[in-house]
């Protein structure tokens, strides 16, 4: 028996094993997701990649060398980094909702192969053309971000056609294997992104001096861009919509015409238009009621937007005119009003991103070389910053993948889906105290390089070469990594899904005005802190700023992410979160709802654990504590629809 015993142990252990491991292949199998404008798309995001390690990582040594001055060369390059992010929201608006994502891609590489070229050309001859090749190159930078959201749209798209294909057990699964549409087209980004971008930047700049560089670039982009129409006819084309930025302000201008308007008593004041009531608290006692989420007083105004006119019996009529806007387009808007207060909390972390294409690349320039060309390691050092911000995020993506297919994992999926963005909020925190740590590392090492040439000390010649920048360009990949990708997910995961189009325009906001910031600074301390030359500088005690500056606002970060994350529902699904229709339900999916519905005991108990949720499933905004007794919750218009 106990043979039996022993031996049926290992066989069960092997069963295990050999499940795992096909659960395993299939999972990674799944992930490789071929389609054939893969390569024509490809090529052009890994040349944008080449413009960004070869071209833009040594513009502030080229500005250095034009114009003979730190402060000016710093203050144009970040004005180059926010030009860059304010033109892209614009660009992404643009192709949302009239241009279209391949003509808004033709238009942005064409200007930036203008603007290689005239750098190519006449750069070192005409400071005027310099900059006009610059605000070209700042345009033509937006083509970097539609070009991979381009891409994944294509692989979201192929999937979807394979899946319809081979799925035929309803719509539950579906849904399922919908949710790693993005895993599988962000492993195609990890490759094509980051390693051919890699394999093309070492290629051409060991070869090239940084005289022919921008002619290399412009060949490579004109190149690129003409195969990337090669692929026309495969593309998938996206539809066009109307853009967020036209919501908000269609929303704004109906909202201040109503600002002298008292806030309704009744549901029924609201514009629903075929969307279920009962997203309403009330502030106080006969303060009238108002739309979920709650926000602060200085966005509540929001709500007036959909409040019907008592004068007009026909609110279709005030819809036309622009006086009157619907209660879901109002509670979409507003939802963006937390990520609102969390932009304030990265400008620290922007600042050290701005020094990062700034103020490390005058370091650098001024370091020995380890191969005798400064230029050459500063492309290596943004190589390995680079390197670093992918590993990052791909370590993520691992953690992330495996945690999805983990069964557990699944079960609590759809009941914790604040925990997930508490993992969220950890990996942004992390990516914080990084920027920190980079901070410090950097004063270190400028007060170790200043004290070397102070003292002109031959007896330690290798404190002054650029492998010694390698921790902190290290350690700023590293934070970038992390904040960025994390910046992403709590944005998506905390608006309505129809706001989710700006979460690329929002992270560029985030970043490009922190940036600006540099250009006060070095304003404010040009006669202390930034000199002329960089020898004559003090950088080391503006970097020692940032790390204290850094380490305050990631405890502004933490304040402001318990307020207004943790307290709030993922409002991603507007299946679950929002929509509410009256369409019928097809058979198919009333016999897998019939198979898996509980017990209404068990429906009551688990609405009993949900103890912050109101009755339409959905989380109140963290100004509102049922615990604390601070909002008092209506539930209005309660009825179940029958399907």
């Amino acid at each position: 028996m106990a043979q039996q015993e022993h031996s049926s142990e290992i066989n069960n252990s092997h069963a295990l094993k050999k499940t795992f491991l096909q659960c395993t292949i299939a999972s990674f199998r799944n992930i490789f997701v071929f389609t054939k404008v893969l390569p024509f798309i490809g090529g052009l995001v890994a040349s944008y990649k080449f413009m960004e390690l070869a071209v833009e990582s040594t513009l502030m040594d080229y500005l250095i060398d034009s114009t003979d001055d730190l402060r000016i060369a710093a203050i144009i390059t970040n004005l180059y980094d926010a030009l860059s992010s304010i033109l892209f929201v614009f660009v992404s608006l643009v192709a949302e909702a009239y241009m279209g994502c391949f003509t808004t891609i033709t238009l942005c590489a064409a200007a930036s192969i203008q603007g290689l070229m005239l750098l190519w050309t006449y750069g070192s001859f005409s400071v005027n053309l310099a900059y006009a090749a610059l605000f070209l190159l700042a345009l033509g930078k937006s083509g970097q971000n539609l070009s991979e959201n381009f891409l994944e749209y294509q692989l979201e798209e192929k999937i979807k056609v394979k899946k319809e294909r081979e799925l035929e057990h309803g719509s539950r699964q579906n849904k399922t294997e919908q949710n790693h549409f993005k895993t599988r087209s962000n492993f195609w980004l990890f490759l094509f992104h980051p390693v051919v971008g890699y394999v093309i930047t070492v290629l051409i700049s060991l070869k090239v001096n940084d005289d022919n560089i921008f002619r290399e670039a412009t060949l490579l982009m004109g190149g690129t861009l003409v195969f990337f129409h090669f692929g026309y006819v495969g593309y998938r084309r996206e539809n066009l919509s109307e853009g967020n930025l036209r919501k908000i302000y269609r929303i704004c201008k109906a909202a201040f015409g109503k600002r002298k308007s008292k806030y309704p008593a009744t549901a029924n004041s609201y514009y629903w238009k075929n969307y279920k009531q009962g997203h309403l608290y009330e502030l106080g006692e006969g303060k009238g009621l108002r739309l979920y989420p709650n926000v602060p007083r200085l966005f509540r105004w929001l709500d007036k937007a959909a409040i019907i006119k008592e004068e007009c019996s026909d609110p279709e009529a005030q819809e036309k005119k622009g006086e009157l806007c619907m209660v879901k387009e109002v509670r979409e808007v507003k939802s963006l009003v937390p990520m609102m207060y969390l932009f304030f909390s990265f400008f620290a972390y922007s600042l050290l991103l701005g020094s990062g294409s700034t103020f490390f690349v005058a370091q650098a320039n001024d370091m020995k070389s380890i191969t005798g060309d400064n230029g050459n390691d500063i492309w290596r050092l943004f190589l390995i910053m680079s390197g670093m911000n992918k590993m990052s995020r791909f370590i993520c993506f691992i953690i992330s993948f495996s945690f999805r297919r983990s069964r557990k994992f699944k079960a609590l999926d759809g009941r914790f889906k604040i925990k997930r963005n508490a993992g969220t909020i950890i990996r942004v925190a992390f990516g914080m105290f990084c920027a920190v740590i980079c901070s410090l590392v950097a004063w270190k090492v400028e007060a170790r390089r200043l004290k070397v040439n102070k003292e002109n000390d031959l007896h330690h010649p290798g404190r002054n070469n650029t492998v010694t920048l390698i921790p902190q360009f290290a350690l700023l990949g590293t934070s970038e990594g992390l904040v960025d990708e994390g910046l992403e997910k709590l944005f998506l995961g905390h608006v309505a899904n129809s706001m989710s189009s700006f979460e690329d325009s929002y992270s560029k906001l985030v970043i490009g005005s922190g940036k600006l910031l540099i250009i006060p600074v070095v304003l404010i301390f040009r006669n202390c802190w930034f000199k002329k030359k960089v020898n004559d500088s003090r950088l080391d005690l503006y970097y020692l700023m940032l790390g204290i500056f850094n380490a305050a606002f990631l405890v502004v970060f933490g304040y402001y992410s318990i307020k207004y994350a943790c307290g709030e529902a993922c409002s991603g699904d507007e299946e679950d979160l929002m929509e509410h229709t009256d369409e019928p339900v097809s058979q198919d999916s009333l016999g897998e709802n019939h198979h898996n519905e509980q017990p209404q005991v068990d429906q009551e108990e688990n609405s009993q654990e949900d103890l912050g949720r109101n009755q339409e499933g959905i989380l109140p905004h963290p100004f509102f504590n049922p615990r604390k007794g601070g909002v008092r919750n209506l539930t209005l218009g309660m009825e179940l629809h029958a399907g």
